[in-house]
């Protein structure tokens, strides 16, 4: 089946905290190469957005949901940017950025099967629960994170371990 990968956090994960958890890896792996390893060119990428808020909004989310369109499956990397979260200071919420939420709903507008994969230091709230089949809840997975991802997303482990953290559900 087809793929539409879609996230910049695909592409350029956030391995890692800031502050005091900073680190050299002695490689660095990303989701989008581990899932094309696995599926060739059934994989379509889209980033969807920028880490840094530059870039045209628009045009990003455009080609996003193109790309959703014609797949089979949509996986979205959704997340935190590292500006956002660091230690040495506290987040004044919990909610995801709005362009990402925006990309979410433009896709959920083109297939209704989409995978979420979340990448962040701390809880963040999921208003969508109830609108997609399927949430992986990566956190920051260090230097392997893309090929553990991989593996999660086409079934080779069972992400069957606990939370650590409560993750508030929101009802609408």
């Amino acid at each position: 089946e087809s793929i539409a990968v879609i996230g910049e956090f695909a592409r350029t994960p956030r391995y890692q905290g800031a502050g005091s958890s900073l680190i050299n890896p002695t490689r660095l792996d990303d989701a989008l190469t581990e899932l094309s390893r696995v599926a060739g060119d059934r994989v379509r990428f889209a980033p969807g957005f920028t880490l840094d808020d530059s870039g045209d909004t628009e045009a990003l989310r455009a080609d996003a949901v193109e790309a959703a369109s014609s797949a089979s499956v949509a996986v979205l990397f959704l997340g935190v940017p590292a500006h956002e979260e660091s230690e040495g200071f506290d987040r004044e919420h919990i909610d995801l950025p709005a362009d990402q939420l925006a990309l979410l709903d433009a896709v959920l507008g083109v297939t209704s099967n989409v995978v979420v994969v979340l990448s962040n230091g701390g809880v963040v709230a999921l208003p969508f629960t109830d609108r997609v089949p399927a949430i992986v809840e990566a956190w920051l997975l260090g230097q392997a994170g893309g090929g553990g991802t991989a593996d999660v997303l086409f079934g080779v482990v069972n992400p069957s371990g606990r939370l650590a953290e409560t993750i508030p559900s929101f009802w609408r």
